[in-house]
């Protein structure tokens, strides 16, 4: 879960975001293969795909760390502290959780200001900021690659895809959290 201690006893709120994992496996082993602060480590996409179900991957598990975070925002009273999108939802209603957002926080948003947030936050305005591009740092200048849901479908094979599917259908049984592949 999050450093410091176990968020739901926390006064802070969070607003969390999960993407689908096969999504974040791509992404993760563009941003991390042969990079400095991976130690330049570049192994081939098998390998990597087995160390990233098993969570040897540096930043650990994806299903630990989302199921941890959901489970907490589950187990709230009330409001709680822990809101918990997904990247998806977001893509696909972004002024709809820009609204949940808002109410979580205690903002109040009129439809013009939520106009504006969402013109500011679309993938091709994301790309252009210095600060999301990441373009001080030389080895790597594409922060956002596609901001597609389902762009595992590329990378994957069949094969791959469905020993993921098993996997995931195994660790996340009975959790009631489910995500948009496609």
């Amino acid at each position: 879960m999050a450093l410091g201690g176990d968020p739901a006893a926390q006064a802070r709120r969070y607003v969390y975001i999960a993407r689908n994992p096969k999504d974040v496996y791509v992404s993760y082993y563009r941003f991390e293969s042969g990079k400095s602060w991976s130690g330049f480590f570049k192994p081939d996409w098998e390998l990597w795909l087995k160390m990233f179900c098993s969570g040897e991957v540096q930043r650990g598990g994806w299903f630990e760390h989302a199921l941890s975070w959901w489970q907490a925002s589950r187990e709230q009273k009330g409001k709680g502290n822990i809101l918990f999108l997904t990247f998806e939802d977001l893509k696909r209603d972004t002024a709809g959780q820009i609204r949940r957002i808002a109410e979580f926080l205690d903002v109040e948003i009129t439809e013009e200001r939520l106009e504006g947030v969402v013109g500011k936050i679309g993938f091709e305005e994301m790309q252009k900021t210095s600060f999301s591009g990441l373009k001080d740092v030389k080895e790597f200048n594409e922060f956002f690659r596609k901001g597609e849901i389902g762009s595992w479908k590329d990378q994957f094979t069949v094969r791959q895809a469905e020993e993921f599917d098993k996997l995931y259908a195994e660790r996340m049984e009975g959790s009631g959290l489910e995500f948009v592949f496609e």
